[in-house]
């Protein structure tokens, strides 16, 4: 079933990304042609250059002369001002992404997060990929009494707000924290990058409705895949 809300160029823009992802068009590769495009899609080269416009834009393609557009570095854009998963922002624009689950452990507290201090909580680490491309390290803590039971496969599919909300917790709010960092071995090892190639750390205090401190996570992204904006209003 289509999806009507969001407008059908940025539907094809996203259709474009998930064949840059799957191999389809290589990086280096160029598009097809703007009249081939148009007439895959059924849509009009206005539409087509919208498409094109706002990949350019977004720095996946570069556009030359008298050739066509060429296959740049990918990259996600993620609002600073939006509550959001990863997962689920990414699965909705994507169909081959997935995530890895790395380890699962039940630990007594964290002594550098004053609600958890005292706490038995999960630590849940994963991995989260696009094709065979892993772009986000994660590790969620969350008190044992908030999440009873911790299921492998339902940590490789569901979001953790998802399976929070069946145990009657909602999560409404969240604070997080954003700076460059460079990788250790074991997230070099992990995203497959070289030490040189910078990440986005993102910390983030995850609230429920009763003000609770329901998940404190860290989260590495790899910045040659992402970039963050805001939006401001003169």
């Amino acid at each position: 079933m289509a999806d009507y809300k969001t407008p059908i160029y940025q539907r094809i823009a996203d259709k474009i990304v998930s064949r840059i992802y799957e191999g389809e068009y290589p990086m280096n590769s160029f598009l097809p042609s703007e009249n081939d495009l148009a007439e895959e899609f059924h849509v009009t080269r206005t539409t087509i250059r919208k498409v094109l416009s706002l990949l350019k834009q977004q720095g996946t393609i570069k556009s030359y002369q008298g050739r066509g557009y060429k296959v740049q570095t990918l990259l996600w854009e993620q609002s600073l001002l939006k509550f959001y998963s990863f997962g689920k922002s990414i699965a909705s624009k994507v169909e081959n992404s997935n995530t890895k689950l790395i380890s699962v452990k039940n630990v007594s507290g964290l002594e550098d997060v004053d609600e958890f201090e005292n706490l038995e909580l999960w630590e849940i680490t994963r991995l989260r990929l696009v094709g065979e491309i892993p772009l986000i390290l994660e590790t969620s803590y969350i008190p044992v009494e908030f999440l009873k039971k911790v299921d492998n496969e339902n940590l490789k599919t569901k979001p953790l707000y998802d399976l929070l909300a069946r145990e009657g917790i909602r999560c409404v709010n969240a604070k997080e924290y954003l700076e460059p960092v460079l990788p250790s071995l074991e997230a070099q090892e992990l995203l497959e990058i070289e030490e040189n190639i910078p990440l986005f750390q993102t910390t983030r205090y995850t609230y429920d409705s009763e003000n609770r401190l329901v998940e404190f996570r860290e989260s590495l992204i790899r910045a040659d895949h992402f970039r963050f904006f805001t939006e401001l209003k003169l």
